[in-house]
Formats: structure tokens, sequence, C-alpha cells
């Protein structure tokens, strides 16, 4: 299988960034940037990862501003997420 190359680092600080997170931040980093926008629901899904470690990842990646959440269209309680990079 040949993974496209995706990411756009441009300053040394967003690259120790990105090397610095943990596994599943970078599986889940990985997952929105192949698939595109999802909901948390289904990244648990697709990852099989727990809960409280797709949360924890999502956090991370929001405080670092490798990903953006925002609300779905037709329910406002609904969290999605997409890749910055």
């Amino acid at each position: 299988m040949i993974v496209e190359d995706l990411y756009f680092i441009t300053s040394y600080e967003e690259k120790n960034d990105l090397f610095s997170l943990s596994p599943s931040s970078k599986f889940i980093l990985y997952l929105l940037k192949q698939r595109g926008p999802l909901e948390e629901r289904e990244i648990l899904n697709k990852t099989l990862l727990p809960k409280r470690t797709v949360a924890y990842a999502l956090r991370k990646l929001q405080e670092k501003n490798f990903i953006r959440k925002s609300k779905g269209k037709a329910d406002k309680r609904i969290s999605i997420f997409e890749s910055l990079i």
C-alpha cells in the first residue's frame, strides 16, 4: 500500500509538535487527513480506540492547531473534526 505524503509542515515548530504527539493522535490525524471531516462517533468506530483516548487525542490535536472542531449543520450537538494540515 502506498501512502501519500499529504502533510504540509512549514515550520520547524510544527514539525516538532507533530513528532511529539502520541501514536493515537498521529493515527487520528492521519485518518482525518485521508477520510476528510468526521464526527467523533465515526472516529471511534474507525479506529477502535477507547473513547477517553480519542477525546484526549482530539483535544491535543486542537491545542496544536492540527485539526478544527465545528458543529454539525443538521444537529448542533454533534462535533465534526477536520484536518488543517
